[in-house]
């Protein structure tokens, strides 16, 4: 058997040859490229979601939030069954889970049948990350940072690959072809990776390793709280006067009583989902609310600008899928570029430049502005596109600044920050959709319920400014570095920068979901 040339503590299945490491590289991309086009392709559909099944505007965004939920208290927990039960099989019972899910979604014939078929898909989906991430690291040890930055840059491109796939299909076809679309694409995938189940799980078990106990309590009675507190907020959106009736105060008293549940069922477990340690004290408590406020008041924001696109100013599927490609190409332009200066610029000045950018142009969206603008005509395509152009420019600088300033504060456990960071956002991004979800539904003109949220968010995101100057600063001796060849440590910055698996962990416990998109 070939010696592994593998760093210290990561093992490679040895007997797994060149062309089958890369060939599993290729089928997890294809497989997490599914996954991320899915994530933003239905916010192109809501609309038509709504007419299509019959139903209100609060049933309809819970095929967002309910797929956004799943797939944040999927990643820490599918990320253990992994080590448990063998890496490549969990990964690909996942890609399996999430073809299944896909099908259902497109054979749904009401909204509730089609919510539950997307939790079972963002069930699937959201563990193909952890177990993705965790079997690279594996195959490609010595080239592990460059590899996982590789894979983490898929989701990017899915957020500009969604909207215009979506917009393009639903020119000419019905939404339910926007699921089935995966079927085909499955039909190849997992056949080719269920042929390295045996190889590779065999040799992993060989290599050992510490099992991990898998805390499910605690990561249901996370997900029943959650679920509480969206039930609350889809009574109001669907009837206001139910505030003055107990079925609403008895689910928000469930949602505390689930809430208070978590934290003691954390505090006694050896392995938590969650390490209240690092939720409560400084200054994690302070990166944890910055990444919520941010996931809340930009993810929140973004899930509806094509549905904004088409109720404010007529836009057609097309053309309200393409105006978010703009964003996603100055992030990940921006992103790139704010990775390879941050030993220059540190920490704080590219978020509150970054903060400060993205709340303009939230406001700027919330004027409604008709492409009138001091006698000269710009066509609304054009003035929402570089609307949320800016909104991608401060993105790109807050993302790799504020990911690296997570990792400071605690680098030896790399894997569990980044699990931290990844539910924080998505939390607040599950919230915000649902509030903007109440706005929109209490609003008789919904055009006029957005530009109220998209303000308000824009306004709410100045108060991440002033924590963002509480986090720690990047420290001088790693600043005077840069210039120096450190290209390993570096190179795991990076990676992570862009939101995948920190390189120094060899399980990434929660890596970088949709919410990174």
């Amino acid at each position: 058997m070939p010696t592994s040339t593998a760093q210290p503590g990561v093992h490679r299945p040895a007997s797994v040859p060149l062309l089958n490491r890369y060939t599993f590289l290729v089928l997890a991309g294809v497989s997490q490229l599914m996954f991320a086009v899915d994530s933003s392709i239905v916010t192109v559909a809501l609309r038509t979601l709504v007419v299509d099944l019959d139903t209100s505007v609060a049933l309809a965004g819970w095929v967002l939030t309910g797929y956004a939920l799943t797939q944040t208290v999927a990643m820490p927990v599918v990320g253990k069954l992994a080590e448990q039960f063998g890496e490549m099989r969990v990964f690909v019972l996942c890609v399996v889970v999430f073809i299944v899910g896909s099908l259902l979604c497109g054979l749904a014939s009401n909204v509730y049948m089609l919510i539950a078929c997307r939790v079972l898909q963002a069930l699937g989906g959201g563990g193909m990350m952890p177990s993705a991430i965790s079997i690279i690291a594996r195959l490609f040890p010595e080239s592990r940072p460059r590899m996982l930055g590789l894979f983490s840059s898929i989701f990017p491109i899915g957020g500009i690959i969604g909207p215009n796939i979506g917009g393009l299909l639903l020119e000419h076809f019905s939404w339910r072809v926007l699921f089935l679309v995966n079927v085909p694409v499955g039909f190849v995938v997992v056949p080719m990776l269920a042929r390295q189940i045996a190889e590779y799980d065999r040799e992993s078990r060989e290599a050992g390793g510490r099992k991990r106990r898998l805390d499910v309590v605690g990561a249901a009675l996370f997900a029943g709280a959650m679920i509480a507190v969206l039930m609350a907020l889809t009574f109001v959106a669907r009837d206001p006067a139910i505030v003055w009736t107990p079925t609403l105060w008895l689910t928000v008293a469930a949602s505390i009583a689930l809430f208070a549940l978590f934290g003691w069922q954390e505090r006694r477990v050896a392995e938590p989902v969650i390490d209240l340690a690092l939720v409560t004290r400084h200054p994690f408590s302070i990166v944890n609310l910055h990444n919520f406020l941010f996931g809340a008041c930009v993810w929140g924001c973004f899930s509806f600008v094509p549905y904004y696109a088409v109720i404010q100013y007529g836009m057609s599927p097309l053309e309200s899928g393409a105006i978010m490609t703009p964003r996603s190409l100055t992030a990940i332009l921006l992103g790139t570029i704010t990775s390879f200066l941050m030993f220059r610029l540190g920490y704080r000045a590219p978020i509150v430049v970054g903060l400060a950018l993205i709340s303009v142009s939230n406001v700027i969206l919330g004027q409604g502005w008709s492409g009138e603008l001091d006698m000269v005509m710009v066509a609304p395509f054009v003035l929402m596109a570089i609307t949320v152009a800016l909104a991608g420019v401060g993105t790109g600088l807050v993302m790799p600044a504020a990911n690296n300033a997570a990792m400071d504060l605690l680098p030896d456990r790399a894997g569990v920050i980044s699990g931290m960071r990844g539910m924080f956002r998505s939390t607040g991004g599950i919230i915000g959709t649902a509030v903007i979800v109440v706005a929109l539904s209490l609003s008789e003109d919904q055009a006029a319920g957005l530009r109220m949220m998209f303000t308000a968010y824009g306004v709410l995101l100045l108060a991440a400014i002033p924590l963002t100057l509480m986090i720690p600063e990047m420290p001088r001796e790693m600043r005077h570095q840069r210039g120096r060849p450190g290209g390993r440590q570096e190179s795991a910055r990076a990676s992570d920068a862009q939101g995948g698996a920190p390189a120094a962990t060899s399980q990434p416990v929660g890596a970088a979901g949709p919410a990174e998109r």
